[in-house]
């Protein structure tokens, strides 16, 4: 690294940016002086907010340099040189199985970090996973330590030789064992209350939908799903079946466009326990295939409603006219009607009795359900995020605000594919137009070359920008003067035939020729040849060419003659007489759109 003196007034004016300081111990600081080489770490500036002559080091930086609280630590401004290569060597083979470790690992050296050193430790987190990922610096160019802001960077990972290689980070990532839900199979499950189980399931190419289903044998539990959060819960899900105890079976119906839109297929099941234990199975079903017997409704035969027929006020059945008043009389007596739903239950029967009506809404069931629907639906709830509202009625309105407006919400970036929280609400009014989020602004707004013109373009602009260069490359098409050879389509260039470059490079010489008699004589050569021998391409089909007049001859099934010297000359002298005013002074403007003339390419 190259130092500098900023003590100076002359070098204050000019601080670096960015700001970025050697941290060193005390006793590091005193072997410093001795040995230039020594054990230091280079960070750069979060934020001005401390007290003034105080700085505050973060907890990895204090591992890194195995420091505790109450230790001196030696602060130095520095300058670095640019970064050109970086060697990371993998600490864990668990990093062979992420599945975009360039876009991880660009997000957190572009967020999280100023500068790096050799033999520094980076420890990469990954949204959902406890245990990051961790990355030794092996090596750096063009030095030891070296400035990673606005530099092109590049990196070579070297992975760990040995252990085994996990694959459970990826998004799109293939499982294997009990944990894997396949068509087909049934799985047991036993959890306890809170407890959760994830599996893993993939959406095969050739179905439309799948549908997970869950069969209660003992207990209760709840069923989620996600595509993002690896290990769903009751709050951080996509789809969820919080149905009462009395529905044995929950079920789940996840369609394929309701995937991500980069086209992972994988999504994430939960099983969470509601009762003291619960034992169950859960399967997979493709297209529906499963069918919910419960669920099934069946037909009864309809009763034609005229005068022969009365409807029952107390159960609501349609009762022949004769028979009514017999009818009325036994279901007063063994039928009761509940008066907020009017659903009908065997008068003194368990099923009465243990019918229940929720006083905060219109749900009603088994007075064994009421538990979990006061615990889902009408239980106050809290959000961690430091938002305006984080205080919500029920789970199930916090589970809803947890996938959509929630700033920790994962979400699959547009521009860096990384799962990242989606942050903050963005009060830009671009940023709301265009539907980004804080991360998506954030990320949308770095800046890369554009491969035509070298400007310097916002990513979230890239698309629009390209559209810039085709409407531009369609309006040069437009307005593009064709070149003089019928047989070529390109833009015409500055010289005496007017033709493209391409069609002018034969009768190019750089021989005095001022007034253009040489170039038309191998204007004139080059036309005879061509219409008495031809140009012996197979594809040609120039109707001025001795070769493509017998291929197209060749094509309707009838031959054609070569020209003779006197028809060849007939061709060639209204083309020669258009040109003829280039060999006079001063020359006049020649019409080249009306010179029929056809050269073989």
């Amino acid at each position: 690294s190259e130092e500098t003196d900023y003590s100076t007034p002359s070098q204050t004016d000019l601080l670096p940016s960015p700001l970025i300081f050697r941290l060193t111990s005390a006793a590091q600081a005193v072997l410093h002086d001795r040995q230039r080489n020594a054990r230091a770490v280079h960070c750069g500036v979060r934020e001005f907010s401390h007290e003034e002559d105080y700085a505050g080091i973060p907890e990895w930086i204090m591992t890194e340099m195995e420091l505790t609280e109450g230790d001196s630590v030696s602060i130095e401004l520095v300058r670095l040189e640019k970064g050109t290569h970086a060697q990371l060597k993998a600490l864990n083979p668990m990093a062979r199985g992420v599945g975009d470790l360039r876009s991880l690992l660009e997000a957190y050296m572009r967020t999280k970090l100023t500068a790096l050193t050799v033999g520094e430790t980076l420890l990469v987190p990954i949204n959902g996973v406890v245990e990051p990922l961790s990355f030794s610096v092996a090596a750096l160019e063009p030095s030891a330590a070296i400035d990673i802001v606005d530099t092109d960077l590049s990196v070579d990972i070297i992975y760990a030789d040995s252990g085994p290689i996990l694959d459970h980070f990826a998004v799109d990532h293939n499982s294997t064992g009990g944990n894997e839900l396949v068509s087909g199979a049934s799985i047991d499950v036993n959890v306890s209350k809170e407890q959760a189980r994830s599996f893993l399931l993939h959406i095969p190419a050739e179905a439309n939908s799948v549908d997970v289903v869950l069969n209660c044998l003992i207990g209760d539990a709840s069923l989620v799903a996600s595509c993002l959060v690896q290990n769903p819960s009751v709050v951080d899900n996509t789809w969820f079946d919080f149905s009462a105890p009395s529905h044995k079976q929950k079920r789940l119906r996840i369609s394929r466009d309701q995937l991500l839109p980069q086209g992972s297929n994988a999504v994430h099941v939960s099983v969470v326990g509601f009762t003291a234990l619960c034992q169950a199975n859960i399967s997979l079903g493709l297209d529906g295939e499963q069918k919910d017997s419960a669920n099934v409704e069946t037909k009864s035969p309809s009763l034609p409603n005229d005068d022969d027929f009365r409807l029952c006020a107390n159960c609501g059945s349609s009762v022949p006219t004769v028979r009514f008043d017999m009818h009325r009389i036994v279901c007063e007596r063994h039928n009761v009607k509940c008066t907020r739903c009017d659903s009908i239950f065997k008068r003194g029967s368990d099923e009465a009795e243990r019918h229940w009506h929720c006083e905060l809404c219109n749900i009603s069931g088994d007075i064994d359900d009421s538990a979990k629907h006061l615990h889902f639906f009408h239980t106050p709830a809290s959000c961690a995020c430091d938002t305006d509202r984080s205080a919500f009625a029920s789970i199930v309105e916090l589970a809803e605000h947890r996938r959509t407006r929630c700033p920790e919400r994962l979400i699959e970036c547009r521009y860096c594919h990384n799962i990242e929280p989606q942050g903050p609400a963005s009060k830009d009014a671009t940023d709301i137009m265009d539907g980004l989020n804080a991360h998506e602004a954030y990320c949308g707004n770095r800046t890369i070359e554009c491969t035509k013109c070298k400007a310097n373009v916002r990513i979230r602009q890239v698309l629009v920008h390209m559209q810039m260069h085709q409407m531009r490359e369609q309006v040069a098409r437009e307005n593009m003067v064709p070149c003089a050879n019928k047989e070529c389509s390109r833009e015409r260039a500055s010289n005496p035939l007017g033709l493209c470059t391409s069609c002018f490079g034969p009768f190019y010489t750089g021989q005095h020729d001022p007034d253009n008699h040489k170039l038309l004589k191998r204007l004139a050569r080059a036309l005879h040849t061509q219409l008495t021998r031809g140009c012996g391409s197979q594809r040609c089909r120039n109707t001025m060419c001795a070769t493509g007049l017998q291929n197209s001859g060749s094509d309707s099934g009838s031959a054609v003659s070569p020209l003779s010297q006197t028809e060849a000359a007939a061709l060639m002298v209204p083309i020669l007489k258009a040109y003829t005013p280039l060999s006079t002074l001063p020359r006049p403007s020649i019409d080249y759109a009306n010179i029929d003339l056809h050269l073989c390419k």
